[in-house]
Protein backbone atom coordinates (compact mmCIF):
# COMPACT_ATOMS: atom_id res chain seq x y z
CA UNK A 1 0.00 0.00 0.00
CA UNK A 2 2.67 2.52 1.00
CA UNK A 3 4.72 2.20 -2.71
CA UNK A 4 0.85 2.76 -4.50
CA UNK A 5 0.46 5.87 -2.37
CA UNK A 6 4.39 7.18 -3.20
CA UNK A 7 3.25 6.32 -6.89
CA UNK A 8 0.54 8.75 -6.51
CA UNK A 9 2.32 11.40 -4.82
CA UNK A 10 4.99 10.89 -7.55
CA UNK A 11 2.73 11.98 -10.16
CA UNK A 12 1.80 15.16 -8.63
CA UNK A 13 3.25 18.28 -9.94
CA UNK A 14 6.64 19.14 -8.93
CA UNK A 15 7.05 16.46 -6.67
CA UNK A 16 10.38 15.31 -8.84
CA UNK A 17 12.18 18.54 -6.98
CA UNK A 18 11.26 17.54 -3.32
CA UNK A 19 11.99 13.50 -4.21
CA UNK A 20 15.24 13.77 -6.43
CA UNK A 21 17.59 13.73 -3.22
CA UNK A 22 16.22 10.79 -1.59
CA UNK A 23 15.66 8.86 -5.01
CA UNK A 24 18.57 6.33 -4.21
CA UNK A 25 16.49 5.11 -1.35
CA UNK A 26 13.27 4.96 -2.82
CA UNK A 27 14.53 2.73 -5.25
CA UNK A 28 16.91 0.77 -2.83
CA UNK A 29 12.79 0.52 -1.25
CA UNK A 30 11.12 -0.46 -4.05
CA UNK A 31 13.50 -3.21 -4.57
CA UNK A 32 13.13 -4.62 -1.13
CA UNK A 33 9.37 -4.39 -1.54
CA UNK A 34 9.62 -6.27 -5.25
CA UNK A 35 11.77 -9.19 -3.39
CA UNK A 36 8.92 -10.43 -0.79
CA UNK A 37 5.92 -9.46 -2.74
CA UNK A 38 5.04 -10.82 -6.22
CA UNK A 39 2.71 -8.07 -6.78
CA UNK A 40 2.30 -5.97 -10.52
CA UNK A 41 1.36 -2.96 -8.67
CA UNK A 42 4.61 -2.57 -7.19
CA UNK A 43 6.20 -3.32 -10.87
CA UNK A 44 3.85 -0.36 -11.91
CA UNK A 45 4.75 2.13 -9.36
CA UNK A 46 8.44 1.74 -10.02
CA UNK A 47 7.78 1.88 -13.60
CA UNK A 48 5.82 5.40 -12.79
CA UNK A 49 9.45 6.55 -10.99
CA UNK A 50 11.39 5.42 -13.60
CA UNK A 51 9.58 7.65 -16.35
CA UNK A 52 9.24 10.18 -14.17
CA UNK A 53 12.66 10.75 -13.01
CA UNK A 54 13.84 9.90 -16.57
CA UNK A 55 16.62 12.07 -17.21
CA UNK A 56 17.95 11.11 -13.56
CA UNK A 57 17.84 7.44 -13.53
CA UNK A 58 21.42 7.28 -15.46
CA UNK A 59 23.33 6.28 -12.22
CA UNK A 60 21.22 3.93 -11.20
CA UNK A 61 20.77 2.15 -14.31
CA UNK A 62 23.32 -0.83 -13.55
CA UNK A 63 21.35 -1.71 -10.39
CA UNK A 64 17.95 -1.29 -11.53
CA UNK A 65 18.25 -3.87 -14.79
CA UNK A 66 20.04 -6.08 -12.07
CA UNK A 67 16.93 -6.46 -9.90
CA UNK A 68 14.71 -6.16 -12.55
CA UNK A 69 16.39 -8.88 -14.27
CA UNK A 70 16.37 -10.56 -11.10
CA UNK A 71 12.93 -10.02 -10.03
CA UNK A 72 11.37 -11.06 -13.76
CA UNK A 73 12.97 -14.42 -13.07
CA UNK A 74 11.25 -14.83 -9.79
CA UNK A 75 7.94 -13.62 -11.10
CA UNK A 76 8.27 -15.86 -13.69
CA UNK A 77 9.29 -19.09 -11.80
CA UNK A 78 5.61 -18.35 -9.89
CA UNK A 79 3.52 -20.82 -12.02
CA UNK A 80 0.96 -20.34 -14.31
CA UNK A 81 -1.68 -19.70 -12.38
CA UNK A 82 -0.34 -16.50 -10.76
CA UNK A 83 -1.60 -14.10 -12.77
CA UNK A 84 -0.18 -11.35 -10.41
CA UNK A 85 3.30 -13.00 -10.76
CA UNK A 86 3.10 -12.73 -14.57
CA UNK A 87 1.62 -9.34 -15.15
CA UNK A 88 4.70 -8.38 -12.45
CA UNK A 89 7.18 -10.10 -14.87
CA UNK A 90 6.12 -8.30 -17.70
CA UNK A 91 6.20 -5.56 -16.20
CA UNK A 92 9.55 -5.96 -15.44
CA UNK A 93 10.69 -6.37 -18.42
CA UNK A 94 8.70 -3.14 -19.61
CA UNK A 95 10.86 -1.08 -16.96
CA UNK A 96 14.24 -2.63 -18.26
CA UNK A 97 13.13 -1.35 -21.82
CA UNK A 98 12.29 2.01 -20.51
CA UNK A 99 15.52 2.15 -18.55
CA UNK A 100 17.49 1.02 -22.27
CA UNK A 101 15.99 4.07 -23.88
CA UNK A 102 16.74 6.22 -20.79
CA UNK A 103 20.57 5.47 -21.57
CA UNK A 104 20.69 5.57 -25.23
CA UNK A 105 23.85 8.54 -24.60
CA UNK A 106 25.62 6.26 -22.75
CA UNK A 107 26.32 3.37 -25.31
CA UNK A 108 28.96 1.75 -22.83
CA UNK A 109 26.40 0.74 -20.74
CA UNK A 110 24.80 -1.51 -22.26
CA UNK A 111 27.61 -3.71 -22.64
CA UNK A 112 27.48 -4.08 -19.09
CA UNK A 113 23.90 -5.38 -18.79
CA UNK A 114 24.53 -8.01 -20.83
CA UNK A 115 25.24 -10.44 -18.05
CA UNK A 116 21.98 -9.45 -16.59
CA UNK A 117 19.70 -9.75 -20.19
CA UNK A 118 21.16 -12.12 -22.56
CA UNK A 119 20.11 -14.91 -20.61
CA UNK A 120 17.09 -13.63 -20.20
CA UNK A 121 16.23 -12.56 -23.63
CA UNK A 122 17.88 -16.40 -24.83
CA UNK A 123 15.47 -18.10 -22.04
CA UNK A 124 12.30 -16.39 -23.55
CA UNK A 125 12.92 -17.14 -26.94
CA UNK A 126 14.65 -20.71 -26.58
CA UNK A 127 11.97 -22.58 -24.73
CA UNK A 128 9.19 -23.38 -27.59
CA UNK A 129 6.57 -20.61 -26.82
CA UNK A 130 6.56 -21.10 -23.21
CA UNK A 131 7.12 -17.49 -22.46
CA UNK A 132 5.47 -16.11 -25.57
CA UNK A 133 3.88 -13.26 -23.71
CA UNK A 134 7.43 -11.70 -22.68
CA UNK A 135 8.63 -12.35 -26.16
CA UNK A 136 7.52 -8.36 -27.26
CA UNK A 137 9.70 -7.13 -24.63
CA UNK A 138 12.46 -9.90 -25.28
CA UNK A 139 12.68 -8.45 -28.95
CA UNK A 140 12.41 -5.08 -27.70
CA UNK A 141 15.25 -5.31 -25.32
CA UNK A 142 17.38 -7.32 -27.95
CA UNK A 143 17.21 -4.26 -30.37
CA UNK A 144 18.57 -1.52 -28.07
CA UNK A 145 21.34 -4.34 -27.71
CA UNK A 146 22.74 -4.68 -30.55
CA UNK A 147 21.70 -1.00 -31.87
CA UNK A 148 23.69 0.69 -29.20
CA UNK A 149 27.15 -1.12 -28.79
CA UNK A 150 29.70 -0.80 -31.67
CA UNK A 151 30.17 -4.82 -31.82
CA UNK A 152 28.01 -7.69 -31.10
CA UNK A 153 29.08 -10.18 -28.49
CA UNK A 154 29.33 -13.82 -29.30
CA UNK A 155 26.58 -14.04 -26.23
CA UNK A 156 24.38 -11.60 -28.02
CA UNK A 157 24.93 -13.35 -31.41
CA UNK A 158 23.04 -16.62 -29.89
CA UNK A 159 19.94 -14.89 -30.07
CA UNK A 160 19.78 -14.83 -33.78
CA UNK A 161 19.01 -18.55 -34.53
CA UNK A 162 16.28 -18.37 -31.92
CA UNK A 163 14.75 -15.36 -33.43
CA UNK A 164 14.49 -17.66 -36.50
CA UNK A 165 13.05 -21.00 -34.85
CA UNK A 166 10.85 -18.89 -33.01
CA UNK A 167 9.13 -17.06 -36.36
CA UNK A 168 9.37 -20.04 -38.06
CA UNK A 169 7.19 -22.38 -35.42
CA UNK A 170 5.57 -20.44 -32.51
CA UNK A 171 6.03 -16.35 -33.32
CA UNK A 172 5.19 -15.69 -37.00
CA UNK A 173 3.19 -12.45 -36.03
CA UNK A 174 5.94 -11.01 -34.21
CA UNK A 175 7.81 -10.55 -37.43
CA UNK A 176 7.81 -6.80 -36.64
CA UNK A 177 9.57 -7.30 -33.67
CA UNK A 178 12.13 -9.70 -35.21
CA UNK A 179 13.46 -7.33 -37.84
CA UNK A 180 15.16 -4.54 -35.79
CA UNK A 181 17.25 -6.80 -33.96
CA UNK A 182 18.27 -8.45 -36.87
CA UNK A 183 19.32 -5.80 -39.51
CA UNK A 184 21.11 -4.36 -36.34
CA UNK A 185 23.28 -8.06 -36.02
CA UNK A 186 23.56 -7.72 -40.53
CA UNK A 187 24.68 -4.35 -39.67
CA UNK A 188 27.05 -4.31 -37.26
CA UNK A 189 28.75 -7.41 -38.29
CA UNK A 190 28.17 -8.11 -41.65
CA UNK A 191 30.84 -11.02 -41.89
CA UNK A 192 29.84 -12.92 -38.82
CA UNK A 193 26.79 -12.65 -40.46
CA UNK A 194 27.71 -14.75 -43.73
CA UNK A 195 29.80 -16.72 -42.03
CA UNK A 196 27.42 -17.71 -39.21
CA UNK A 197 25.66 -21.11 -39.02
CA UNK A 198 22.86 -22.73 -36.99
CA UNK A 199 21.49 -26.09 -36.39
CA UNK A 200 17.35 -26.31 -36.97
CA UNK A 201 15.55 -28.23 -34.79
CA UNK A 202 15.45 -31.17 -37.71
CA UNK A 203 19.01 -31.70 -37.41
CA UNK A 204 20.29 -29.15 -40.36
CA UNK A 205 23.05 -27.32 -40.49
CA UNK A 206 22.07 -23.84 -42.18
CA UNK A 207 23.88 -20.45 -42.73
CA UNK A 208 22.64 -17.20 -41.22
CA UNK A 209 21.97 -15.61 -44.48
CA UNK A 210 19.69 -18.45 -45.85
CA UNK A 211 17.62 -18.13 -42.11
CA UNK A 212 16.85 -14.39 -43.03
CA UNK A 213 16.08 -15.14 -46.71
CA UNK A 214 14.01 -18.34 -45.35
CA UNK A 215 12.12 -16.02 -43.19
CA UNK A 216 11.24 -13.14 -46.30
CA UNK A 217 9.93 -15.92 -48.82
CA UNK A 218 8.10 -17.41 -45.77
CA UNK A 219 6.38 -14.24 -44.80
CA UNK A 220 5.72 -13.17 -48.48
CA UNK A 221 4.23 -16.33 -49.57
CA UNK A 222 1.84 -16.30 -46.30
CA UNK A 223 -1.86 -15.18 -47.03
CA UNK A 224 -2.31 -14.06 -43.27
CA UNK A 225 0.66 -12.45 -43.66
CA UNK A 226 -0.12 -8.32 -43.87
CA UNK A 227 1.27 -6.06 -46.36
CA UNK A 228 3.38 -4.22 -43.39
CA UNK A 229 4.29 -7.26 -42.64
CA UNK A 230 5.93 -8.32 -46.35
CA UNK A 231 6.98 -4.69 -46.00
CA UNK A 232 8.99 -5.00 -43.16
CA UNK A 233 10.25 -8.66 -44.46
CA UNK A 234 11.90 -7.32 -47.85
CA UNK A 235 13.40 -4.41 -45.56
CA UNK A 236 15.73 -7.36 -44.62
CA UNK A 237 16.85 -7.67 -47.82
CA UNK A 238 18.06 -4.33 -48.67
CA UNK A 239 19.88 -4.89 -44.95
CA UNK A 240 21.68 -7.18 -46.85
CA UNK A 241 22.49 -5.62 -49.76
CA UNK A 242 23.55 -2.48 -47.90
CA UNK A 243 26.13 -4.15 -45.77
CA UNK A 244 27.61 -6.97 -48.12
CA UNK A 245 28.58 -5.49 -50.64
CA UNK A 246 30.06 -7.93 -53.08
CA UNK A 247 29.77 -11.06 -50.77
CA UNK A 248 25.94 -11.97 -52.02
CA UNK A 249 25.51 -12.31 -55.54
CA UNK A 250 24.45 -15.51 -55.47
CA UNK A 251 21.49 -14.55 -53.84
CA UNK A 252 20.43 -11.63 -56.39
CA UNK A 253 18.55 -14.60 -58.47
CA UNK A 254 16.17 -15.56 -55.14
CA UNK A 255 16.02 -12.38 -54.22
CA UNK A 256 14.37 -11.36 -57.47
CA UNK A 257 12.10 -14.03 -58.00
CA UNK A 258 10.66 -13.24 -54.47
CA UNK A 259 10.06 -9.28 -54.83
CA UNK A 260 8.90 -9.22 -58.61
CA UNK A 261 6.62 -12.12 -57.45
CA UNK A 262 5.28 -9.76 -54.65
CA UNK A 263 4.80 -6.70 -56.97
CA UNK A 264 2.87 -8.91 -59.47
CA UNK A 265 0.44 -9.10 -57.08
CA UNK A 266 -0.01 -5.39 -56.42
CA UNK A 267 -0.85 -4.00 -60.00
CA UNK A 268 -4.49 -3.55 -58.41
CA UNK A 269 -3.68 -2.47 -54.96
CA UNK A 270 -5.09 0.33 -53.69
CA UNK A 271 -2.21 1.53 -51.26
CA UNK A 272 0.80 2.06 -53.42
CA UNK A 273 3.11 1.14 -50.28
CA UNK A 274 4.59 -2.44 -50.92
CA UNK A 275 5.28 -1.68 -54.75
CA UNK A 276 7.14 1.27 -53.00
CA UNK A 277 8.67 -1.79 -50.81
CA UNK A 278 9.59 -3.73 -53.69
CA UNK A 279 10.90 -0.69 -55.90
CA UNK A 280 13.40 -0.12 -52.71
CA UNK A 281 14.57 -3.33 -53.07
CA UNK A 282 15.54 -3.23 -56.39
CA UNK A 283 16.99 -0.12 -55.96
CA UNK A 284 19.33 -1.34 -53.40
CA UNK A 285 20.24 -4.53 -55.94
CA UNK A 286 21.33 -2.27 -58.76
CA UNK A 287 23.44 -0.20 -55.99
CA UNK A 288 24.99 -3.37 -55.03
CA UNK A 289 26.02 -4.48 -58.18
CA UNK A 290 24.24 -2.42 -61.53
CA UNK A 291 25.97 -5.23 -63.94
CA UNK A 292 24.69 -8.34 -62.34
CA UNK A 293 21.45 -6.65 -61.30
CA UNK A 294 20.68 -5.57 -64.45
CA UNK A 295 21.71 -8.55 -65.98
CA UNK A 296 19.73 -10.61 -63.95
CA UNK A 297 16.50 -8.75 -64.86
CA UNK A 298 16.70 -9.19 -68.31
Amino acid sequence: EASKALRFLIEVDGAETTLLPVLPHILHEYFRIMTEIGNDEVVAALQVIIDRFGDHIEPHAAALVTQLAAAFRTYCGAGEEDDDAAMAAAQCLECVATVLKGICERPELYKSMEPQLVPLCLQILGNDGEYIEYLEYALDILTFLTYFPDEISPQLWEAFPLIYVAFDQWAFDYLNLMVPPLENFIGKSPRQFLQGTATTPDGATVSYIDLVFSMVAKTVAEERSSESECRKAVSLYMSVLHNCRGLVDAYLPMMNDIVLAKLGQQVNAESPLTRIAVFQVLGSALYYNPQLELAELE
